[in-house]
């Protein structure tokens, strides 16, 4: 039997050897929790395609910047994982994933300066081809006078039908074109996005019938989407066409949305006008009206009259009562951009504005103030655009008005909203939009790369770029001091945004910079920061660091968006100032397939005469 005092040290040695494990497993929880990937941490992709960590809380001097750059970790960013290895579409089986295949040069290189890649898959692993696509593509390469500019435009144009199109059927079971299309290297359709990636075809669907059905089916399909999901901007390949999935980003969204189809039920305004978009030009370019007797199109168009009114509801009734919330949603995060305050209904709004509430940006990124100008003025301009469409072919009722009548009513309501609070006297630059109100007199001056941007607007069809108020807008967003994410580096200057941190410019927002001026000196200018950093693979990617030599630090390697834009941004100097791309002898461009294909006023106009 042991003595007390050796019972004693005994227990005391047990105790401590119990104590120092304790303490070893909570160190090592806490590491773990330290570093272990979290999927909601921003992130960047270097050249090679490997995500690097970047914190949200960035300081600007260089020290800081190495630091964060050089903290590798595999971490994705916002929450949406960006993999390699799910896509199966149409494409061989056997061809490379495109993330990948995009993240290293491949010969042959353009004779520039440059020596920029060729980027286009094979032939048998694209997903779609367009005779009328490479007609252009082989039009350019002769006219085009700047070897390493062409190279992009051959890349960048066709980059959507070459990568994206993971289904398509001419006629489904129903005997209607379906059409699923992913952002790229993010495995979801996004209404937006492949609006936009779509938008710079639009023109070639009179040359080429199928590229039309591609797109018809592309509407079809995000009709049926917001039939049965109208807040989510997000979407599923649907199960029919075994197309692989990945896990749906769910998280706590009032209205539930089915997730089997929905991959982010994010609310953004400019994804229900996205669909007006693609729908509006489609029939402007192919002259096919037969939409209007769909009865998916139609109930779509219903069902945004349902959300665009809910949505114009404030907070608080005249009586300081509050309203019923609509929409909600939070999300488990670290980032506070990737979520909604007030138990994920986002800061109040006013009563009586006309204007229509926004919970998320085009960025993905929270809105401050819910009423979000740019995309309420993409609103009223697309359904501006729909009314003389409805009256002249379809114009159901909808509780006992028509449904032409009720958007008409939208477009004053906005229309009044923006005049009354959007537009507001800046110290510095005078009258100017402001990105963001809330009805109570906050707005938000900025501007983010994302489209419908401020930036934008003229672009959209509203206004045009010599009216007074865009150009004091213009200025401040493309000035430091008039807005906190314009940013200027030593290789690199342009918009970017809190979605990729405080040391990325979006060659987006160049993009669209340029088909918003006159000036040939501001274009060249552009044209040689977007051709120089491409990271040297000669495609447009999300952000790019601006102070990285070469655009070598950038976010998605795989980003056909801003590709579709670099093409319709070539497409639109080619119409506008063809002698800054092309040699003055080769100037002989078909120039109707190179207009904008947009509704124009003019075109508004006669559909009005044609009906009185």
């Amino acid at each position: 039997m042991l003595e007390p005092e050796v019972k004693i040290h005994n227990n005391f040695a047990r105790n401590s050897l119990r104590g120092s494990k304790r303490w070893l497993l909570i160190v090592l929880v806490f590491l773990a929790y330290i570093y272990w990937p979290r999927s909601d941490d921003n992130s960047t992709v270097s050249k090679s395609g490997k995500t690097t960590n970047l914190d949200i809380d960035m300081h600007t001097d260089s020290d800081s910047e190495v630091k964060l750059l050089n903290n590798h970790k595999k971490i994705n960013n916002e929450g949406i994982s960006v993999s390699n290895g799910w896509f199966k579409g149409l494409k061989a089986p056997t061809c490379e994933e495109y993330t990948s295949y995009a993240s290293r040069q491949h010969a042959p290189f353009s004779k520039g300066p440059l020596k920029l890649p060729f980027m286009r898959p094979s032939l048998e692993c694209r997903t779609f081809k367009s005779p009328a696509v490479e007609k252009i593509i082989n039009e350019f390469k002769i006219k085009m006078k700047d070897d390493d500019l062409f190279r992009i435009f051959e890349n960048s144009l066709p980059n959507t039908l070459d990568t994206t199109i993971l289904w398509f059927e001419e006629n489904d079971t129903d005997g209607k074109p379906k059409t699923f299309i992913s952002t790229g290297d993010i495995h979801a359709e996004w209404l937006r996005d492949s609006a936009r990636q779509l938008s710079v075809y639009q023109k070639f669907i009179k040359d080429d019938p199928k590229l039309g059905k591609l797109i018809k089916g592309t509407i079809i399909q995000q009709a049926k989407y917001i039939r049965i999901a109208p807040y989510c901007n997000a979407f599923q390949p649907p199960k029919k066409s075994k197309v692989s999935r990945k896990p749906s980003s769910i998280d706590n969204v009032t209205p539930t949305p089915p997730w089997d189809d929905v991959f982010e039920c994010k609310w953004e305004l400019d994804s229900l006008a996205s669909f007006l978009t693609l729908s509006n030009e489609y029939i402007f370019n192919s002259n096919d009206y037969s939409l209007f007797n769909d009865n998916d199109f139609i109930d779509a168009l219903k069902t945004i009259v349902k959300i665009l009114r809910r949505e114009s509801s404030p907070t608080f009734d005249e009586n300081g009562r509050v309203l019923p919330f609509y929409y909600s949603f939070r999300r488990e995060t670290n980032i506070g951009s990737e979520t909604l305050s007030l138990s994920g209904t986002g800061n109040p709004v006013n009563f009586e504005t006309g204007l229509i509430r926004s919970a998320f940006r085009p960025s993905d990124d929270a809105c401050i103030f819910q009423f979000l100008i740019p995309s309420n003025i993409q609103m009223m301009i697309e359904l501006k655009k729909i009314i003389p469409l409805l009256k002249k072919y379809n114009d159901p009722l909808i509780m006992d008005e028509n449904l032409s009548s009720v958007f008409h009513k939208f477009v004053i309501d906005i229309n009044q909203g923006i005049e009354n609070h959007a537009i507001v006297d800046h110290k510095i630059y005078g009258k100017v939009y402001a990105y963001e109100v809330d009805g109570y007199g906050g707005a938000n001056f900025m501007d983010d790369a994302n489209i419908p941007s401020l930036l934008s607007l003229p672009d959209l069809g509203y206004g045009n770029i010599h009216d007074e108020i865009y150009q004091n807008t213009r200025s401040m967003i493309l000035s430091k001091i008039g807005n906190p994410y314009y940013l200027k580096g030593k290789y690199l200057q342009g918009i970017g945004g809190p979605h990729v941190g405080l040391f990325h410019a979006w060659p987006m927002s160049l993009l669209i910079q340029i088909r918003t001026t006159d000036d040939d000196d501001e274009i060249l200018k552009l044209l040689d920061m977007i051709k120089t950093t491409t990271g040297g693979l000669g495609l447009m990617h999300e952000g790019v660091n601006v102070n990285s030599p070469n655009g070598m630090t950038f976010t998605r390697p795989w980003f056909s968006w801003c590709n579709s834009e670099f093409g319709k941004t070539i497409l639109d100097l080619a119409n506008r100032k063809p002698w800054l791309i092309f040699d003055e002898d080769k100037t002989d461009i078909e120039t109707d397939i190179l207009k904008n294909g947009h509704l124009t006023e003019e075109y508004l106009d006669e559909l009005e005469l044609e009906l009185e």
